[in-house]
């Protein structure tokens, strides 16, 4: 918490609970200002997930999508992606892998 500052972007939802009770909380996506992060030490947030900008060219993000998509290819090339579960996984693992 000591490295949070403002500005900063929540890459995931901040809830603090005391004693069962919900005592603090920010959605996903919200930007800190000094007040949260005084609210955040107040009610002893141990941490939070931050959105870090994705330092990579256009063309480098290019070219580690088409490595991940032919990877995948090459995993699943024996499934039969005509069955509904298996191009459910199939889809689900190309998007996790993009994210």
């Amino acid at each position: 918490m000591a490295e949070a500052m403002a500005g900063m972007t929540l890459a995931a939802p901040l809830d603090v609970n005391r004693h069962g009770q919900l005592r603090f909380s920010l959605p996903r996506g919200h930007v800190l200002t000094e007040d949260n992060l005084s609210q955040m030490a107040a009610n002893h947030a141990e941490f939070i997930f931050i959105v870090e900008p994705d330092g990579r060219s256009e063309e480098q993000v290019a070219i580690d999508t088409a490595q991940v998509a032919h990877r995948i290819m090459e995993i699943f090339s024996g499934a039969n992606l005509s069955d509904p579960a298996l191009l459910a996984l199939f889809d689900q693992i190309l998007t996790y892998r993009n994210a």
